[in-house]
């Protein structure tokens, strides 16, 4: 007992000598730097040790991710109706209940709006699509008589007109599909069939949970946007001084103007081509008018190749029933595309973003090269945030070198 007693003594004294334990202070930007820069250093040994190369890493750490990041985009791009409902129709109404609960109707409204129009879009196509290739294949062996028979006036091709006559005498359409039942019903194949079909059974299922968590993430960031849009603040301005905080500030604002500008933009004018084909193809008598309108609205939404896909996929469609019906709408497509490119696209979606049409030509095809159609739709509004950030520059610049530059006609 007495020795127990003589350890606690010493104990007590050690403790009333020792120095007194400091806490982690960011008053010194040192300290600062060193633990941005720990945080860095730990990251960076973490993909390295636990992936074979760094893009390995980034590939785990996007798919992670994904979820969220896809949750961001859909909240993006679901605040077009939320913000219209909040502002334009449910801010009339004077009553203290529901203007307590006006976002979460508000929420409720678009994301039911949005499931029931794209339900709608796929009741429309589905069943036509279905048709249309079923049709295909009805007329698939005519069209390919008649394409033989055209290579017997033409010179150069008229030599090979026997030859394919005889290869197309000597198919067979039962040949073709018993080899197909024959593919699926061996012993071996099926296997890799089963295989394949529980694989993609599996992708199918890990997409949906994704697609849930990216949804509900989504809501919680409709839910509480200004709150976190004020601790991204707080925080920024925190790590960073004062005139550099404002800075990125100022460079995420523009960006998300220029995005959410973009969008919008967008999304009006394939709205407006959509009707427009709808309304022409209705008037011309052109067969299923309301599955032309909604697949040249849709495939519009993709820049520049967009409109040559919906047109090629309508042409097919309707040349299966009526040919001169079909050239009629490529006449039609072609007058729609002159429209939208001179006129609807600079006005709305070029006032959103503010962005001029060579260097939206070269975001779209660097763009598209790089991450394809994503890379398209981002590349815009990208480009539109540098070239506002270098308008500000160099204005900034001549102002203070004092010059009076103006444009000059060569």
């Amino acid at each position: 007992m007495e020795e127990k007693r003589e350890e606690r003594k010493e104990l007590e004294e050690m403790e009333k000598t020792s120095l007194p334990l400091k806490k982690l202070s960011f008053k010194n930007e040192v300290y600062k730097k060193v633990f941005l820069l720990g945080l860095a250093l730990l990251f960076v040994a973490y993909l390295f040790l636990n992936s074979k190369s760094i893009f390995k890493g980034f590939g785990v750490l996007l798919g992670i991710l994904g979820p969220f990041i896809l949750g961001g985009v859909i909240a993006f791009i679901m605040k077009i109706p939320l913000n219209f409902l909040e502002r334009k129709v449910f801010d009339k109404i004077r009553n203290e209940k529901f203007q307590k609960h006006k976002r979460t109707i508000s929420i409720a409204i678009s994301f039911i709006f949005i499931i029931l129009v794209f339900f709608l879009i796929t009741a429309i196509i589905v069943p036509q699509l279905i048709n249309s290739f079923d049709g295909l294949r009805k007329s698939l062996p005519s069209f390919l008589q008649m394409a033989i028979d055209k290579t017997r006036e033409i010179p150069y091709l008229n030599n090979y007109s026997d030859k394919l006559q005889s290869e197309y005498d000597n198919l067979s359409w039962n040949e073709i599909f018993n080899r197909i039942k024959g593919f699926v019903t061996s012993s071996d194949k099926s296997s890799q069939i089963l295989n394949g079909a529980l694989s993609t059974a599996s992708s199918i299922l890990g997409g949906l949970v994704s697609f849930m968590l990216a949804l509900i993430t989504s809501i919680y960031i409709l839910a509480d946007k200004e709150r976190l849009g004020y601790q991204a603040r707080r925080i920024c301005y925190s790590f960073f001084d004062n005139n550099l905080a404002n800075k990125i500030i100022h460079v995420f604002h523009l960006l998300h103007e220029n995005f959410f500008g973009f969008i919008r933009g967008q999304l009006t004018v394939s709205t407006l081509i959509g009707i427009a084909t709808f309304v022409a193809s209705f008037v011309l008598r052109i067969p299923n008018a309301a599955t032309l309108g909604v697949i040249v609205g849709v495939t519009d939404l993709i820049p520049i190749i967009g409109p040559f896909l919906g047109g090629a996929m309508c042409f097919i469609m309707i040349v299966i029933e009526d040919s001169t019906k079909a050239l009629m709408f490529l006449v039609l497509i072609v007058i729609l595309q002159q429209v939208e490119s001179n006129l609807i696209y600079p006005k709305i979606v070029g006032d959103e973003v503010g962005l001029p049409s060579l260097w939206t030509l070269v975001a779209i095809t660097l763009g598209g090269s790089l991450f394809g159609v994503v890379g398209m739709w981002a590349f815009i509004p990208l480009a539109s945030t540098l070239y506002e950030i270098m308008r500000e520059y160099t204005k900034y610049k001549i102002d203070e070198k004092n010059l009076d530059l103006r444009m000059k006609k060569i």
